[in-house]
């Protein structure tokens, strides 16, 4: 029989050895620092021969209590565009979580991966790459396990998007928040992610699908989803100003992404002088993520009363800071009173009437006002159009009541008139090379311009009657005139008049050109 001295004895070994045991396994699950150091060096060793690039990785600490955990600091991902780029990936910090038996399944599955401070500049593909790639390692490779992760927080990322010109500055994109699922080696993640957009600044919420990632050319990588932008403040465009809001959906490569959306701007307003307008699009869009350079096939807009179609492109320029906009504008559905109102600040406008128009519009970048800087020439018609002016309705209606030849014919009043010509608008000024003009009876051919801020006109040319001069008047003036309709009557006119107008909207001068005329 064992004495109790003996069994207390036996219960204080089996203590002890228990104690050893427990102090032992735990040592093991927290891996001690060598353990921990070879770890990181294998790790390294298989990132590089997997990216076949010098990665960096600094500080891994591995726990397997209460999960398994690991942190590391400073990892860097070398762009393999040539040495002189920076790095494609930098993380200041990296932390990873997941369930002991999940590490045992195949693939790996990883349940939370966190990057803090991620830094991605993404470099356009080059012809020649001077490529930064390590020699093939000899001897055993080490590959990278394949993995699954649940989730992916990046808050506070960075984008960058490098410019194939190097003396130009990226493209940034903060990325507010920054949710991945599914990542994993060669395949692509879902995603969710608030940035702020550069110009013009305001919030896109977009989520959907990304990659798998194209080390090679990441300009290649595979990119769909939907976005929403918010309350994007058009003033950083001097010259216009509105709250623009857009909703859309993307898809493509990073290099050639197609995009169709909307957009809303409840008081868009063109520089200083303009009335604010409800204006709206329709798009489908072709966009380098790489660059900026946005192709616009087609966009359709609708202000007021008018349509209005669009091609072209916004796009950069060498030796040029910022994008230059390149549009073909096609007006078939319009009416040049809402066209007026958004240009000038006449209210009512000077015309009203339907228009059509094709131009071309050429918008450089740079501070100057809209006005001031855009470059738009084409053609135009605008039928049934009729002056708001009193002055000049009174004016162009007793001009058509003697071009036909019934001077007193007070029913003839509101009389519509056709315009058709050839037009430059530049610094804030419309230049007519050629202008039509025609009221029952009279027929115009002038050119000259009009100042859509300061609203001063400056025409001359020629105008055309039916009626001969002494048709023109009645009563005793009819007959005095009568000698004279021959030296009036000219280039197959009755009456054939050289005038100039000149003045402003509210005041018109309408003169005739005498010394021409003889």
């Amino acid at each position: 029989m064992p004495t109790r001295h003996t069994v207390r004895n036996l219960l204080w070994t089996a203590l002890a050895f228990v104690a050893v045991v427990a102090i032992t396994f735990i040592y093991l699950l927290t891996l001690p620092a060598p353990l921990q150091r070879y770890l990181q060096s294998r790790m390294l060793l298989a990132l590089r021969q997997h990216y076949n690039a010098d990665v960096q990785l600094q500080n891994l600490h591995v726990t397997l209590l209460p999960e398994f955990s690991a942190t590391a600091d400073n990892f860097v991902l070398p762009n393999r565009g040539g040495p002189d780029l920076p790095p494609l990936i930098t993380v200041k910090h990296v932390t990873v979580r997941a369930g002991v038996l999940e590490l045992l399944r195949t693939p790996v599955h990883l349940s939370w991966l966190k990057l803090d401070g991620l830094v991605i500049q993404v470099a356009p593909k080059r012809d020649h790459p001077a490529a930064a790639a390590l020699p093939p390692q000899p001897g055993h490779r080490i590959h990278l396990a394949n993995f699954v992760i649940g989730k992916v927080d990046a808050d506070g990322a960075e984008l960058y998007i490098l410019r194939k010109d190097p003396k130009r500055e990226p493209l940034q994109f903060e990325l507010r928040q920054l949710t991945l699922h599914g990542a994993g080696i060669g395949q692509p993640m879902n995603f969710t992610a608030d940035l702020t957009n550069p110009t013009p600044p305001g919030l896109i919420e977009t989520n959907g699908r990304f990659g798998p990632w194209n080390f090679d050319d990441p300009s290649a990588t595979n990119v769909d989803g939907h976005y929403t932008f918010h309350n994007a403040d058009l003033s950083v465009f001097n010259g216009i100003s509105g709250i623009l809001s857009s909703v859309g959906e993307y898809r493509g490569v990073l290099h050639n992404i197609v995009v169709d959306g909307t957009t809303d701007v409840p008081d868009f307003k063109l520089d200083r002088g303009g009335q604010a307008v409800h204006l709206t699009t329709q798009f489908h869009a072709l966009v380098d993520g790489t660059n900026g350079n946005t192709y616009l096939q087609p966009v359709k807009a609708h202000f007021l009363n008018t349509d209005l179609i669009t091609n072209g492109e916004i796009a950069g320029k060498p030796g040029e800071k910022g994008k230059t906009i390149t549009l073909d504008v096609d007006l078939d559905r319009a009416h040049v009173q809402d066209v007026l109102s958004l240009a000038a600040k006449s209210d009512p406008a000077l015309l009203t009437g339907r228009l059509k128009l094709k131009a071309k519009l050429v918008l450089p970048p740079g501070k100057d006002p809209v006005l001031q800087k855009m470059a738009l020439n084409g053609r135009f018609r605008i039928s049934d159009a009729r002056f708001t002016d009193e002055k000049m309705k009174s004016t162009i209606a007793g001009l058509s009541r003697r071009g036909q030849g019934k001077p007193d014919d007070t029913s003839i009043t509101d009389v519509p008139a056709e315009f058709a010509g050839d037009f430059l608008l530049g610094k804030s000024t419309l230049t007519f090379s050629q202008l039509h003009f025609d009221v029952p009876g009279v027929q115009a051919q002038v050119k000259g311009s009009y100042g859509l801020r300061s609203e001063d006109i400056n025409f001359d040319g020629d105008v055309r009657l039916t009626a001969t001069v002494s048709q023109t008047m009645s009563g005793s003036k009819r007959a005095l005139l009568a000698p004279l309709d021959p030296i009036f009557s000219k280039h197959g006119a009755g009456t054939y008049l050289p005038v100039e107008v000149t003045g402003t909207r509210q005041h018109p001068d309408l003169k005739l050109q005498w010394k021409k005329l003889f």
